[in-house]
């Protein structure tokens, strides 16, 4: 492999370039996961659903969230119908806020995601460190609605994601086009991104250009 370049498992999806940023972890293995990824079952028998962030805390970093959902609309007898990345939330930043200072600000909501005519739903939610502070976590909480209309909302499942970690980010060292493998990065081992093996969040200045990435190579500095 090229030297001064990580390798990832997927050709990316998008065209990344020099002002892009990679956030990973300096760990092996989970702990070295700048990014973490949950899908969660939604019950038939509720009228909507939805995943609030809640990113206010003492401290700790930036995130940026994405939520969204497969649902099942419809059975015959050899066909099952699936629509596919409902997009309930494209990535967002969110920022990490002191509660008693500036309330609310660190909160984030997906848009209300419709059950009428669903049979059955999974919702996926990503959630990624983009900032250098160590992160003591940020709650993910997955509600449902009981009536169509009435805005009360039950608790589904609650938990953290990110906590105890502190990320880092590296910059590409020029033009990426999508549906390439292998991104060039000065200096990758001294630079820790020679833990493999583990997810990346590249950030791209167009945010909803950013994206996951598996990385399975780190080639040697020049």
């Amino acid at each position: 492999m090229a030297i001064d370049t990580i390798e990832v498992l997927d050709n990316l999806q998008f065209a990344q370039d020099a002002n892009s940023e990679i956030w990973a972890v300096h760990a092996d293995g989970y702990l070295g996961e700048a990014v973490e990824q949950f899908a969660v079952s939604l019950p038939a028998a509720c009228a909507a659903a939805r995943v609030v962030f809640n990113n206010n805390g003492a401290t700790g970093s930036q995130v940026h969230g994405r939520v969204r959902v497969t649902e099942v609309t419809g059975f015959t007898a050899s066909t099952v119908t699936k629509v596919q990345n409902v997009q309930a939330l494209e990535w967002t930043a969110i920022p990490l806020v002191v509660i008693a200072t500036t309330p609310q600000t660190g909160i984030v909501e997906s848009a209300e995601i419709d059950l009428t005519n669903v049979f059955e739903a999974v919702v996926h939610i990503d959630i990624a460190l983009t900032g250098p502070t160590a992160h003591l976590g940020t709650e993910i909480i997955v509600q449902i609605r009981k009536e169509a209309t009435v805005d009360e909302w039950t608790t589904l499942t609650r938990f953290t994601a990110l906590g105890g970690k502190t990320a880092f980010h590296m910059h590409p060292n020029g033009n990426i086009n999508a549906g390439q493998k292998v991104i060039g990065v000065d200096n990758p081992t001294a630079g820790n991104l020679n833990h493999v093996g583990k997810h990346l969040f590249i950030l791209n200045t167009t945010v909803a250009n950013s994206e996951i990435v598996y990385q399975t190579f780190c080639g040697a500095d020049a």
